[in-house]
């Protein structure tokens, strides 16, 4: 129930190699003060019998334009359009391959008209939809066997019959087990349509650096042949991520100096369209604390499902290619692009219950961006010029959708 919620591609390689940056970009040194925003709650509902609203994990998506959110509901391959006090207005979608169907929704793209249109993951396959949820159409996607030098693909949203995507990695392909030197780089890669279902060859457009982005833990067992491989992303890694939407993606790289960030955005076409580094806080350096309470976290996990393995085994076994940096890395996860035109992006900055986040403007090259506190609990997924909005899920694991009201500084 609702309580009232121009550049070359040439140079975007080297910069994402080398770890070269632009020289003429000082917009964020070091001690600069960012203005720091607070939120409140003012939307709060869940799924509801009356208005025959259900959702498992839902992922909120902001139309503020019309006054509306979408709740990207995957486990139920469905997708609700929700008026902001949690009435139903429509629903889209299902489980299945015909039209207006998903069976792996992936994200969801709202036009400047109202009309969206829902990607399955993976495929390129999208079904578009009018601003008032009936199904205007499916396309198809490029082939389910493509593949970049015998590794899958995956395609993402297209812009001008021009395709974006990178290919799957296997866990130990990228660690480099049984030898093997480790996938550190992938490409991101362009495929074009040449119209009458032929395809050009896939084209790689950017390299974003993947090291330390996989925790590859082997449990040996007791006896030959026995021994268990468990993954997981690195607790502090520092990984490129990538966001994509029609025409272009927006990487956050996080290596480089400590305490800073890059964003690079990229459009289809192959042109860097911006580029900034931002400052993120006062770096903050890993302590054995730190790292500790990661391996237990990680060790009571496995205890509280297994006893095969003791506590020490565990623990020698998690330390094993755990990558340690001298400084926590400045992110966490893909930049989020918002209705707001910004570009948010979540650090590991934690102030007692609140999660610390950075709005940086898109395209913005010199201002300073805004910091906003939200509570650790809420997975922020979008904002809004006046809200952030998230889940939360509540102590009986039932998830509710929250639109948090930003307040400004205090002036």
């Amino acid at each position: 129930m609702a309580t009232a919620i121009r550049s070359s591609t040439a140079l975007l390689l080297i910069m994402l190699s080398g770890g070269v940056a632009c020289g003429e970009d000082r917009s964020a040194e070091v001690g600069e003060a960012h203005p720091t925003w607070m939120t409140e709650d003012e939307y709060r509902f869940r799924d509801s019998d009356e208005e025959e609203l259900f959702f498992t994990a839902p992922e909120v998506r902001a139309d503020p334009a019309r006054g509306r959110i979408f709740a990207v509901d995957r486990p139920n391959h469905q997708v609700s359009a929700l008026a902001l006090d949690g009435t139903l207005l429509f629903r889209v979608g299902g489980r299945g391959e015909g039209p207006g169907e998903f069976t792996n929704i992936g994200s969801l793209h709202i036009e400047p008209d109202g009309a969206f249109a829902v990607q399955e993951a993976e495929r390129g396959r999208y079904a578009r939809f009018t601003a008032h949820g009936e199904l205007a159409g499916t396309t198809p996607g490029p082939p389910a066997a493509l593949s970049y030098q015998g590794l899958p693909v995956d395609i993402h949203w297209p812009r001008d019959s021009s395709y974006l995507g990178t290919p799957r990695i296997p866990n130990e392909l990228e660690v480099g087990w049984g030898g093997l030197a480790p996938v550190t780089r992938i490409p991101v890669v362009r495929l074009r349509s040449l119209g009458n279902r032929q395809w050009s060859d896939l084209e790689p457009l950017l390299w974003v650096d993947i090291s330390n982005r996989v925790h590859y833990i082997v449990l040996p067992g007791d006896g030959e042949g026995d021994t268990t491989f468990v993954t997981g992303s690195q607790p502090f890694g520092d990984p490129d991520q990538m966001t994509f939407e029609p025409g272009a993606v927006v990487v956050l790289r996080s290596k480089g100096k400590p305490g800073t960030a890059e964003i690079i955005e990229v459009e289809v076409g192959g042109d860097t369209i911006w580029h900034r580094r931002v400052e993120l806080g006062v770096p903050r350096r890993l302590t054995s604390e730190m790292v500790a309470e990661a391996a237990e976290t990680w060790v009571d996990g496995v205890l509280s499902t297994s006893s095969r393995y003791t506590p020490a085994r565990l623990r020698e076994s998690y330390y094993d290619g755990l990558h340690q940096p001298e400084y926590m890395p400045p992110s966490e996860g893909p930049p989020l692009l918002t209705a707001s035109g910004e570009v948010w992006v979540r650090t590991p900055e934690l102030l007692d219950t609140l999660r610390v986040y950075y709005a940086v403007p898109r395209g913005d090259r010199t201002g300073v961006p805004r910091r906003v506190l939200v509570p650790a609990s809420l997975w922020v997924t979008d904002a809004t010029e006046t809200h952030v909005w998230g889940t939360r899920w509540d102590s009986l694991g039932q998830p509710h959708i929250v639109g948090r009201r930003l307040v400004p500084p205090s002036t």
